[in-house]
């Protein structure tokens, strides 16, 4: 119940402590040999949805420099407000984005650091929504746990909820709703350890 409690506070955290966590990401991108791995499945000046997109820095900002058109969804009033600023072009959506639906279709879909502060149950529904956002040949990348479980992080000492499915839950799932699995790492040590997965809807 305790952790049931800290799934749901995760929205409130990042709206009060939504400046400090911009100023803590940085423009940095240790992800980025993953980012271009997704890129390299999508054509060019492709739609791209990212999925707690924050800020839109660094990751949104490194695809708007190649081209690409950005819908991006995050429940930060204040996030959001920072990618509007930045990139007035683009398209900027406050919501909580297990409940975002639209009828566009996109190449790209993206859930960085944001899935995994799903509760397992949620995660579990958002491959439905992943798959009603996709057309044949969309990627999908998203980072998890390593293994099934919950786990209490913190951010600014305020506990951080995180979870995640079995790796053969994950494999299931993306089969199920139409994706084809590309790669899989867990804890890649050229990626800060995360998790990531990348796949692709036929």
């Amino acid at each position: 119940m305790v952790k049931e409690h800290l799934a749901q506070n995760i929205i409130e955290l990042y709206q009060i402590y939504a400046q400090e966590w911009i100023e803590l990401r940085g423009k940095g991108l240790s992800e980025k040999v993953w980012l271009d791995r997704f890129l390299s499945l999508l054509p060019s000046s492709a739609n791209i949805l990212d999925l707690g997109c924050g800020s839109g820095q660094p990751i949104a900002a490194y695809f708007i420099a190649q081209g690409y058109q950005i819908t991006g969804v995050d429940a930060s009033e204040y996030m959001i407000e920072m990618a509007r600023q930045s990139f007035p072009e683009h398209i900027w959506v406050q919501q909580d984005f297990r409940e975002y639906f639209t009828e566009q279709k996109f190449q790209g879909v993206l859930a960085w650091d944001s899935f995994f502060h799903l509760t397992p149950d949620d995660q579990r529904k958002m491959f439905k929504r992943f798959a009603e956002y996709a057309q044949s040949g969309t990627a999908l990348m998203f980072s998890s746990g390593p293994e099934q479980g919950e786990a209490i992080g913190s951010l600014f000492g305020e506990p951080l909820y995180h979870a995640s499915l079995s790796v053969e839950e994950y494999q299931t799932l993306l089969q199920d709703n139409g994706f084809k699995l590309i790669k899989m790492i867990a804890e890649d040590v050229e990626c800060t350890g995360h998790t990531i997965w990348l796949a692709q809807y036929l």
